[in-house]
């Protein structure tokens, strides 16, 4: 199980915090997700909200910050961390979405974690890959 693993590279993005950020997160996770036998689509929507989440709620106010993308796979799940050092998880009534975001990366991911400190918000998902379970 540990050889198998190794043979797909972790991946780390540092992103600014603005739109260009959305497509370079999806495309990077979305590419480990195929390598890896994990839902691409679903991957690719999932990181998609969770990057634009963060761009519309935690930098809100038009400040700028850094959002950080992580992806590996770990027994037999790939794992993805969306984390910002935005304001956190607040109401935004102000906001342009739909608010239906969370509920979507709920549904995609098979499990999903959010985190949310006055430092930033951290949304951990995880997706059944089929290499590397063993």
């Amino acid at each position: 199980m540990q050889a198998s693993a190794q043979k797909f590279a972790p991946l780390r993005l540092e992103l600014p915090s603005d739109a260009t950020s959305i497509k370079r997160a999806r495309d990077a996770v979305a590419e480990l997700a195929e390598q890896v036998g994990a839902p691409a689509r679903d991957v690719k929507l999932a990181v998609s909200e969770a990057v634009s989440n963060s761009i519309i709620h935690g930098f809100r106010d038009g400040g700028e910050g850094v959002i950080c993308v992580t992806a590996g796979l770990e027994r037999g799940r790939l794992l993805v961390e969306v984390a910002d050092d935005g304001v956190g998880m607040k109401p935004n009534l102000d906001s342009p979405g739909l608010g239906v975001g969370i509920s979507l990366i709920t549904a995609l991911a098979t499990d999903v974690r959010f985190d949310s400190t006055e430092d930033g918000l951290t949304v951990s998902m995880s997706f059944d890959a089929r290499d590397g379970s063993g």
